[in-house]
């Protein structure tokens, strides 16, 4: 995998966390009850998070730097745009916490996997959640318009969050917690007790022939 930092995927992220604060300066400052201009921001901002991953992939551009500044990047953007909703009313608190709870949580643990060279691939729940988050924020943008259907989908989207989280967890937990050749005891166990007895069958085997030629000789002798 290239080490190199300076590519179009990796620019297109280092663009998407300047597009952060631009879009929270959008949402307090210009008045309305629709926030137009922020919602442009965040539009393309999510845009170069999808462009950046396809051009990553089709010009194999994938980097260790563009594997962690990518998702942060995208968790920051989500964040950000929750804790705005939160402060406007627009979304629960309670709903917010949850899921900036979980994004804070994958940025953290991405940066430990970062450090252990390990990576762990987006499960389809995972996307489905993120697109489903991201249409519920676009919608709360326009509280006036999709209320209360924003709320519903934004819902939906934590349940298929919170799913996605402990798929995450139940295939990749060995990966990350167990130590290299310390995962299952029990299997190794097994293992050495296959090769004692391998081993053991090897030495009677090597052994049977020799004991038969001094028998025989002493029998000759006799």
């Amino acid at each position: 995998m290239k080490s190199k930092f300076w590519n179009i995927p990796n620019i297109l992220s280092i663009i998407r966390l300047v597009l952060v604060p631009v879009m929270l300066l959008c949402f307090f400052l210009i008045p309305g009850e629709n926030h137009w201009a922020a919602m442009i921001v965040f539009v393309v901002a999510s845009l170069t998070d999808a462009l950046d991953g396809f051009i990553a992939r089709s010009t194999h551009q994938i980097t260790q730097y563009g594997i962690v500044l990518d998702p942060l990047a995208d968790k920051l953007l989500k964040v950000s745009t929750l804790i705005a909703f939160a402060i406007e009313g627009i979304l629960p608190v309670w709903l917010v916490s949850v899921l900036a709870f979980i994004d804070i949580g994958m940025i953290i643990t991405g940066f430990c996997l970062y450090n252990k060279k390990i990576t762990i691939p987006s499960n389809l729940f995972g996307k489905l959640g993120t697109l489903v988050v991201s249409a519920g924020l676009l919608m709360c943008f326009f509280p006036a318009t999709f209320s209360p259907w924003n709320l519903y989908i934004m819902y939906i989207g934590m349940v298929i969050v919170i799913a996605s989280l402990l798929i995450y967890i139940l295939l990749n937990y060995k990966r990350v917690f167990c130590k290299k050749g310390k995962c299952d005891d029990s299997s190794l166990e097994e293992q050495t007790v296959t090769l004692k007895e391998e081993n053991s069958i090897e030495v009677e085997q090597q052994t049977t022939p020799d004991t038969e030629i001094i028998e025989n000789d002493t029998q000759e002798q006799k």
